[in-house]
């Protein structure tokens, strides 16, 4: 007679907490020199989101003037330590230029296709360290001197391409790679896009994601990098001339026609479409844009997690979960509450 086994409910056990390690002055300066290019950051949210179960991303802000934070050697510290988790801007925005080329897959299939991609990296003379992550991997290149956004993507997509490794976001594709950095140029006052810094606890498992090739300790983890051929611009200049991104490739954008705006000189009025990207699209009377929280958070690189009310733009909802107060507060508009 064969019996029915009935599964054990979940239990809603704590999360472990994340492993806290020792951190020396020496391990602070040479984790800055590698990847600090830009003091602007983000944080991750040690805290999962009520609704979506998610550690966001967000820009920490001084607590005096309400300005992003900026990030310091004690900051880092506490990252590498474990008591916190810092995400870094590729591009620093005054020069247009990257400390380190990033390259995230974390779809299936990832670890083939980063395979590939570090094989034919090193037959150009590139070395890249292969660090793990919660569902995939990420590729890093570390470069000699700062070298220009753009010919780093020319370079890293023209690669992928000739290897047939899907790029996320190319024609229209929702898997793939992702390239750091993830524009050519930054605007005044843009950010561009974070990613989650290496050798730090992701708060989703606390859990601390390791490069392969070396021993998984802080000390030798940065030692090896260290001893990392870097990337220079000679090199880069040579490794990539005649190099462009095929106009199939680039993803198009869509002009939208916005409505006039109503606008009573009685009353100051916040409208989410004074703090957005032109909406890509529009379907099912909203426009559908980049939401202001998760670009932040390194996220939403189709553009169009935020949709909002064609007929009344006061009604907004991102589909990643972010809240209305997260969307406020990362366009310098936080709710102001009675």
């Amino acid at each position: 007679m064969s019996q029915t086994i009935n599964q054990p409910r979940a239990l809603n056990l704590p999360k472990p907490k994340p492993p806290i390690v020792p951190v020396s002055s020496d391990n602070v300066r040479d984790w800055w020199a590698l990847f600090v290019n830009r003091k602007a950051y983000t944080r991750q949210s040690a805290n999962p989101h009520p609704e979506t179960g998610r550690h966001y991303h967000y820009q920490p802000k001084n607590k005096d003037d309400g300005r992003p934070a900026e990030l310091d050697p004690d900051t880092v510290r506490k990252h590498l330590a474990g008591w916190l988790t810092v995400g870094l801007y590729a591009i620093n925005s005054q020069s247009q230029r990257c400390k380190w080329i990033a390259i995230d897959a974390d779809y299936e299939d990832a670890f083939f296709d980063l395979g590939k991609l570090k094989t034919e990296l090193e037959l150009d003379g590139v070395s890249a360290a292969l660090e793990m992550s919660r569902r995939g991997g990420h590729l890093w290149i570390l470069c000699e001197q700062p070298l220009l956004a753009e010919q780093c993507r020319v370079y890293i997509y023209n690669v992928a391409l000739r290897l047939g490794v899907p790029i996320k976001g190319a024609s229209g594709l929702r898997d793939g790679i992702e390239i750091f950095p993830r524009q050519d140029k930054l605007g005044t006052g843009e950010f561009g896009n974070a990613l989650r810094g290496p050798l730090g606890i992701h708060r989703a498992n606390n859990h601390r994601y390791w490069f392969y090739d070396a021993p998984s300790d802080i000390t030798s983890q940065l030692s090896y990098l260290k001893s990392l051929k870097k990337l220079t611009e000679s090199e880069l200049t040579r490794i990539s001339l005649g190099m462009t991104i095929p106009e199939e490739f680039l993803r198009k954008s869509i002009s939208v026609e916005l409505p006039p705006r109503s606008f009573d000189p009685n009353r100051k009025q916040f409208s989410i479409l004074d703090y957005v990207r032109k909406p890509r699209r529009k379907a099912s009377g909203n426009y559908y844009t980049q939401c202001p929280s998760c670009a932040q958070a390194g996220n939403d690189r189709a553009g169009d997690n935020l949709a909002i009310s064609i007929s009344d733009p006061r009604k907004y909802k991102c589909w990643a979960g972010c809240t209305k107060e997260m969307i406020r507060s990362a366009v310098g508009q936080p709710i102001r509450r009675p």
